[in-house]
């Protein structure tokens, strides 16, 4: 037993998050969204000065394409995997016994610690076995030392995701929305003021490494001290939860396959280019693609972090205990929901995203080693990745409503099909577009997820999509149409090469008068699901 008072002894105060009311629910989401906001704007200023610093060169491709795989394990498990395996399991012990749900918990925090560890120094041996026998060639040698180093982040943040799915299971959401906020602090204090005192780019890359492995320190402290403070505590007691936690493994094979498909499309993109651009093979893809993929990636997946990983990690533990009490109407309507308000910020965020490309990557990025070259070949594919927004928004709510529902097969075979449907698209486009051609083939890829997503789900639940839901969607492509014309008139009344303060007014005057001209739209259409976003509304109006 542990040496706690049965009071602490891993029971966690529970918040009932199927009990509160819907202003309530979406409060958390528009929490958990500004949060998140705060962590993409950090993340937004950590890419500027890693451009900054190393330009779209061979050195930043290779960071890039190290840099994946951990960064992978992060968004699988800190946005999704873990917790659509585990929190459904804990969710059912919680309601009957939160002793024994806390025990499950510790036993899925040491196999969890077990199985990485594993992993890890399998990677170790498996980086150091490619680098004996030069199978990369000199290119790949300083891959190779890089994953080595960031190998063991992989440890800390799935730890770290394990802790946070705890934390959401009780309706705690803002402590784990702080989590990257940490590691992005702490890389940018790095950029700005650890490796200006230092002029060798091996020696600064070296300096971001440490910083990422001691922010990933960080990122595990935090949740844990949040639910040290509620009483939580690691059971020496667990074995007799170790068959539920292997259950909770067994069920996340699948959804780790499922919801890691933009994740593997993404590293394939990288790979690709990274490989093709190389001299061995002929340089037929421009250096510096690999890294332009990776900023195109990181700015589509602002809106996406912002507001879809928000939605689907709110909405997830309501679908959960919905699902707990065979509430299918609920879910249903939960479903319907998440949908508009997905529309309702995807349209607009495709259309915005695609016409500021040029515009974004100029003001943003192009600075220090970051040159007007570099800056025109990541804004092709920032405008790219942008037209499969809304795709990839509702990817990430339709596949939580499977695994709400304990399906988790359907979003698995679907997510691989997806997967070689990139692979195939990414060689098609590869050669008749070129580097840019690999993000288009993931946001092809993507619609067609979504859309297989959405006709196996109707055979789940029963979707309302009547002729109201088809009427909503009408008038929100209306005002993502004309608030697009307004964005296109204005950032083609700037010079093609703006100079000084006209890059960011040729940036923010566009995106100022967009939200102004939409919002407007809306209101006089009578949408009411923007105000609901902001907070200005208390509730939907659930006619659709």
């Amino acid at each position: 037993m542990s040496d706690c008072p049965d009071e602490a002894e891993g029971s966690v105060s529970a918040s009932p998050v199927k009990n509160r009311p819907e202003k309530e629910w979406f409060s958390q989401v528009r929490l958990v969204s500004l949060l998140t906001m705060l962590s993409r704007l950090l993340g937004l200023a950590r890419d500027v000065g890693m451009a900054a610093l190393f330009g779209n060169g061979p050195l930043l491709d290779a960071f890039t394409l190290a840099f994946r795989l951990p960064n992978m394990s992060r968004r699988l498990f800190g946005e999704g995997a873990l917790t659509a395996a585990f929190l459904p399991e804990y969710v059912k012990e919680l309601k009957k016994d939160p002793v024994k749900a806390n025990r499950l918990a510790s036993a899925v925090l040491c196999l969890l610690l077990l199985i990485l560890s594993l992993i890890v120094l399998l990677g170790e041996l498996g980086v150091y076995a490619l680098s004996k026998g030069n199978v990369l060639g000199e290119s790949g040698h300083l891959i190779l030392s890089m994953t080595a180093w960031l190998l063991p982040y992989i440890i800390l943040i799935c730890l770290s995701a394990q802790f946070t799915a705890i934390l959401h299971s009780t309706g705690h959401f803002a402590i784990p929305a702080l989590v990257p906020v940490l590691l992005n602090s702490v890389w940018i204090f790095a950029i700005w003021v650890v490796i200006p005192g230092t002029t060798d780019q091996q020696t600064q890359i070296g300096i971001v490494i440490g910083a990422i492995l001691l922010g990933g320190l960080g990122q595990l402290f935090l949740p844990w001290w949040s639910l040290h403070r509620q009483g939580f505590r690691i059971q020496r007691s667990c074995a007799e939860q170790l068959p539920q936690a292997l259950r909770v493994f067994r069920l996340m094979i699948p959804v780790v396959i499922g919801l890691s498909v933009t994740q593997l499309n993404s590293l394939c993109d990288g790979t690709l280019a990274w490989w093709y651009s190389q001299p061995e093979q002929g340089e037929w893809i421009a250096t510096g693609t690999a890294s332009a993929l990776y900023y195109g990636q990181r700015l589509y997946q602002f809106p996406l972090g912002v507001f879809g990983i928000a939605l689907g990690t709110v909405l997830f533990a309501r679908l959960a205990h919905h699902a707990e009490d065979g509430q299918r109407d609920l879910i249903s309507q939960d479903v319907t929901d998440g949908l508009r308000l997905m529309l309702t910020i995807g349209c607009p965020a495709t259309v915005g995203l695609v016409l500021l490309a040029t515009p974004l990557a100029d003001c943003l990025l192009r600075h220090g080693q970051f040159d007007l070259h570099d800056a025109r070949q990541t804004a092709a594919t920032i405008a790219a990745y942008g037209t499969a927004i809304w795709a990839f928004l509702g990817i990430s709510i339709v596949q939580r409503v499977f695994y709400a529902i304990g399906d988790t097969q359907t979003p698995l075979r679907i997510g691989l099909v997806s997967v070689g449907l990139n692979l195939g698209l990414n060689f098609l486009l590869m050669n008749l577009m070129g580097g840019v051609g690999l993000a288009y083939a993931t946001a092809l890829s993507a619609a067609c997820q979504f859309f297989a997503l959405l006709v196996y789900l109707r055979f789940k639940i029963e979707l309302r999509f009547t002729s109201e839901m088809l009427r909503f969607l009408g008038k929100i492509l209306l005002a993502s149409s004309l608030m697009g014309l307004a964005c296109w008139g204005i950032v083609h009344s700037f010079d093609a090469q703006p100079t000084g303060w006209l890059r960011l007014l040729r940036l923010a005057l566009p995106v100022f008068c967009s939200v102004a001209v939409y919002w407007i739209l809306l209101k006089l259409m009578r949408v009411r699901e923007l105000d609901y976003i902001v907070g200005l509304r208390k509730s939907l109006d659930h006619t659709l």
